[in-house]
């Protein structure tokens, strides 16, 4: 029947997620806004008493400055346990999205982009149409991702990290300067071409001091410093968060981001598909979020996504599905 090596914690992340994903989202958009804005006891976080590790620059400017060390101290008292949550059940997405990130030489800092943006959930859906873990819209997708009635590649979190990485990288070569291109990504590299041109400028914090961003472009940026000087820094601070590393800070390895995949012509359901195999159903839909009918298109080649080492069997299995 193929081998399952996702690791026991990637396991159990993919056959709770369906059953987590509506409440999650709600969460998203109703319960965490209103938990944000309500102080909780600061002793949900641990005591900063043991602090191990010399501090570690992110590369950036406006770590230090007040509105983003405010930020990450609620990180680490009443939004701790929030942000951890996050990073835990993120874990599998995390890792792919970090080893992409150091292939192509980007900043590490990215790792945490979609904390910002979707608190790392695949299927997060914002009111403006922001859809998937990398919140695309959908007329910011071309060339990166495909959308059609069939299919919405917005909702997978493997190729979307991979557009979202290309977009950003994109970005800084448009403005050549990282913050300028992060924040590009929320508000738009069009808005930013013209931000820069009116303000003359091109620091970001220059123009989020002197009111040419929106009240959420200005904002977007020290969010995700906060969030990863708060994560890279846990040692500094005494103040641990799920850091996907092992004891010698080395990523863990769950071969996160490989898998087998099979090429079929006509409608399969994925359902189907995950009986045939005797596999948790939730677990192949998880695996394939972007196909929005919960089958591939009809008359047209598709990959499916599997568990890595199960191409053999679904193979048999869409034999036996033919006959």
């Amino acid at each position: 029947m193929g081998r399952n090596i996702y690791g026991r914690k990637a396991v159990s992340f993919f056959r709770r997620a369906i059953f987590t994903q509506i409440l999650r989202h709600l969460a998203f958009f109703f319960i965490i806004p209103a938990f944000l804005s309500v102080p909780l006891r600061a002793e949900s976080a641990p005591s900063a008493e043991n602090k191990t590790d010399s501090y570690k620059q992110l590369g950036f400017s406006g770590v230090d400055s007040p509105r983003v060390v405010q930020l990450r101290e609620k990180y680490q008292t009443t939004q701790y346990k929030w942000l951890c949550d996050i990073l835990d059940n993120a874990e599998p997405y995390r890792i792919y999205v970090r080893n992409e990130i150091e292939k192509r030489g980007l900043p590490p800092i990215l790792e945490y982009l979609p904390v910002v943006e979707s608190n790392y959930i695949p299927t997060a859906k914002s009111k403006s149409g922001a859809t998937g873990m990398w919140q695309f819209m959908l007329n910011s997708v071309k060339p990166f991702l495909h959308c059609d009635d069939y299919v919405d590649e917005r909702l997978d979190p493997w190729k979307s990290t991979q557009a979202a990485l290309s977009k950003l990288k994109e970005n800084y070569d448009m403005f050549g300067d990282w913050l300028l291109a992060i924040t590009a990504y929320n508000c738009g590299a069009g808005a930013m071409q013209r931000t820069v041109k009116k303000a003359g400028s091109r620091d970001f914090w220059y123009l989020s001091e002197n009111g040419f961003l929106s009240a959420q472009a200005a904002g977007y940026v020290p969010k995700l410093l906060a969030v990863a000087d708060a994560v890279e820094n846990a040692g500094y601070y005494g103040i641990p968060f799920p850091s996907a590393r092992d004891s010698a800070g080395k990523t863990i390895d769950m071969r996160a981001g490989e898998f087998d995949y099979i090429t079929v012509k006509k409608s399969v359901s994925i359902r189907a598909l995950a009986r045939e195999l005797r596999i948790d159903e939730d677990e192949l839909i998880h695996l394939n979020l972007a196909l929005v009918q919960g089958c591939t298109p009809p008359h047209k080649e598709y990959e499916i996504r599997l568990p890595e080492g199960m191409k053999a069997s679904a193979e048999y299995a869409l034999h036996n599905l033919n006959d």
